[in-house]
């Protein structure tokens, strides 16, 4: 137990539990040996105690909130979507990039492309098991949000906007104003973010779609919990500037 308790008293925790098997969260340069060799103690031998199954667990007594991916291996390739992409919106041709133009791109208006909102959805690969991440690098816009939604998201109407909705859940920047959003309900954030790039972890059998700043030491920002019930898209909303899909990876 007071392993575990040495855990709970770290700046972040997650770093150090993922440290050991993906490497830094952060540009940060490695700790020394006995630092690593200690965060791996802790990690697989905990002392005798099952440390990855209390964090799962969550034992009120001694975690309140911790989220972590174990075990990610593989790279995910997110590419957006053109199909979905509102007619304002620029696609990079290696569709990891989504510039907002003001020009109407005279793509044809089909059942999947947004009408009335300016995002894009990824591509038909999608989320329905395991741990997966994925990042953002947001530095280029001042008006931005990234999302994790259904498929069967509308795509008309002020309903349709990601976050808006029952469908989607949605990390955002307009102006100065930072925050998260699920089914018209807001809760905006008292410090902005310190970094330009933003991680998205989705653990999908255990319902949790959590946001984190990437800066030094990674900063948790908020965690949606909930029983999915469909497949997850990556979505995009852009209405200023652009923004690029750095990578992620899965758990295989």
């Amino acid at each position: 137990m007071r392993d575990i308790e040495e855990l709970c008293n770290m700046t972040d925790p997650l770093t150090v539990l993922q440290e050991s098997d993906t490497g830094d969260l952060c540009d940060t340069e490695d700790g020394d040996n006995k630092d690593r060799e200690r965060h791996e103690e802790l990690l697989h031998d905990g002392g005798g105690v099952d440390v990855a199954g209390v964090l799962h667990t969550g034992l009120s007594d001694i975690i309140t909130e911790v989220n972590v991916s174990f075990y990610i291996q593989g790279a995910e390739d997110i590419l957006l979507d053109g199909n979905t992409a509102h007619n304002k919106l620029h696609i990079s041709d290696d569709r990891k990039t989504v510039s907002w133009s003001g020009r109407n791109q005279n793509r044809p208006v089909t059942p999947e492309r947004f009408q009335d909102c300016p995002q894009v959805m990824s591509s038909s690969w999608s989320f329905s098991s395991g741990r997966h991440y994925w990042e953002v690098d947001v530095g280029g816009s001042n008006r931005w949000g990234v999302r994790m939604c259904y498929p069967s998201i509308d795509r008309r109407g002020w309903q349709s906007g990601i976050g808006w909705n029952n469908k989607s859940w949605d990390l955002y920047r307009i102006g100065n104003q930072y925050g998260v959003t699920h089914d018209r309900n807001k809760t905006n954030f008292h410090r902005n973010l310190s970094s330009t790039r933003v991680r998205i972890y989705l653990d999908y059998e255990a319902g949790r779609i959590s946001f984190y700043d990437l800066c030094d030491p990674i900063r948790h920002l908020h965690t949606f919990t909930t029983t999915f019930t469909e497949p997850l898209h990556a979505g995009v909303y852009i209405g200023r500037g652009c923004i690029k899909i750095c990578g992620g990876n899965r758990e295989m």
